[in-house]
């Protein structure tokens, strides 16, 4: 009796284990494996699918969504209503352009900036400047300038067609949290394409309109910018500047050489604008030196405790529609501190919500995020909604022409007028 009880015993115990090993294998699946997908990126025109594999493909694309993405219930998309009329539509493609132009499209419909596909483009390094809706050509590299740009020269038109209406046309294949962000990297779309080589472009430069040609290179020949991810500037005895422009891998050490230049002076401002994001953990990091006082992460609670050389000064943070992702719960922590007064425009209005890259049978790679909707420690929400800065300020027109930054100047102007918390 007693060895059959024993027997019984570590058969219950072999039966646990084996549960147990399943369970690993099925969380392993649901949330780590994803993560160590390879990216596959094609040009449309060359994707490695034939028109007849489109539905097949799109169809696994959409089971993944929906039982993966975490957001379309809190944003009341009818899920399958979407994927239904997506699927009726690429049963009617026939080129690869068509395909990669309609996922566009349905990834931008799930209202959310860490929802895209990947496909390779032709670009160049160039961005414009967008502010009150016109763009301009922004210190344009010699690239640019050999195809006759000039810096702040207007954009006006895109291949014929006018600005706004370009704006208005192209809109939808951009993923984003908030109209604003939407709008923003539409523009920021300006220099580059799925699917052309070579776009025309109207100026205006002074009096005169110009037509400007300008050939887009294949992704894979542009190198990587080498470009530091802080920088660093005394602006006068008593005001420090530290530039953010990255959450990546990296920006730790480039802060732990900048940050001694500048934790002496009374004041500081941290420019975040032109931050996409990158690891929310580097931004978690950060914080430690700008906050005097233990508080919770914004995810996941994490206690963040001030470093011994925490900066005691007051805080001036500039942020920007740009500012996303990690920079964008950087944000988050360094308002819920109390410790920083907030200049400039509201951020993207996306935390992240742990994006996840997937993969289908066919090589179509996306990401979508996959934590369900969450708020701050202080109730913000992590998703949805942009961070409002203390004041709102805009670059202008008028400023950008005349070489001035409106935000900073305004964040010189509190320091000046003791409007700092």
């Amino acid at each position: 009796m007693k060895a059959l009880k024993l027997i019984g015993r570590i058969v219950a115990v072999i039966v646990i284990l084996i549960g147990l090993a399943f369970i690993g294998l099925i969380v392993y699946a649901k949330y780590f494996y994803s993560s160590e997908v390879e990216i596959e990126r094609h040009y449309m025109s060359e994707l490695p699918l034939s028109p007849d594999q489109y539905p097949e493909d799109f169809a696994e694309i959409s089971q993944i969504v929906k039982r993966n993405y975490s957001l379309y219930e809190s944003k009341h998309i009818d899920i399958d209503a979407l994927s239904a009329s997506y699927a009726e539509r690429i049963g009617k493609l026939s080129t690869g352009e068509e395909y990669g132009k309609t996922l566009w499209e349905y990834f931008a419909d799930l209202r959310v900036a860490h929802a895209y596909v990947y496909f390779k483009e032709y670009r160049t390094r160039a961005f414009p400047a967008y502010i009150d809706d016109t763009l301009f050509v922004d210190k344009p590299d010699t690239y640019l300038q050999r195809s006759g740009f000039n810096d702040k020269d207007r954009i006006i038109a895109v291949d014929g067609t006018p600005i706004k209406e370009w704006m208005d046309r192209n809109e939808k294949y951009i993923s984003a949290s908030t109209p604003e962000y939407k709008r923003l990297f539409t523009a920021r779309s300006l220099f580059k394409s799925f699917t052309d080589t070579v776009k025309t472009y109207t100026v205006c430069r002074g009096s005169d309109t110009l037509n400007l040609q300008l050939v887009l290179q294949p992704q894979d020949n542009i190198p990587v910018a080498d470009r530091r991810k802080t920088s660093w500037k005394i602006l006068n005895d008593s005001i420090g500047y530290l530039e953010i422009n990255s959450m990546m891998n990296g920006v730790m050490e480039e802060f732990a050489e900048d940050y001694p230049k500048v934790r002496h002076l009374p004041y500081l401002i941290v420019d975040v604008r032109r931050n996409g994001g990158g690891n929310s953990g580097n931004g978690r990091d950060l914080c430690r030196y700008l906050i005097r006082k233990e508080q919770p992460h914004c995810l996941g609670r994490h206690p963040m405790i001030p470093m011994e050389d925490a900066y005691q000064g007051k805080i001036l943070l500039l942020t920007s529609t740009f500012t996303c992702s990690a920079a964008e719960s950087f944000v988050i922590d360094m308002k819920e501190s109390g410790n920083a007064l907030l200049i400039g425009e509201p951020t993207a209005g996306d935390t992240g919500n742990n994006p996840r890259t997937f993969k289908t049978s066919h090589g179509t790679s996306f990401r979508i995020p996959t934590a369900r909707p969450d708020v701050s420690p202080k109730g913000f929400p992590l998703e949805g909604i942009g961070i409002e800065p203390n004041y709102i300020v805009k670059q202008t027109v008028s400023d950008y022409m005349e070489g001035r930054d409106t935000q900073l100047e305004f964040a010189l102007d509190c320091i000046r007028q003791g409007r700092c918390l």
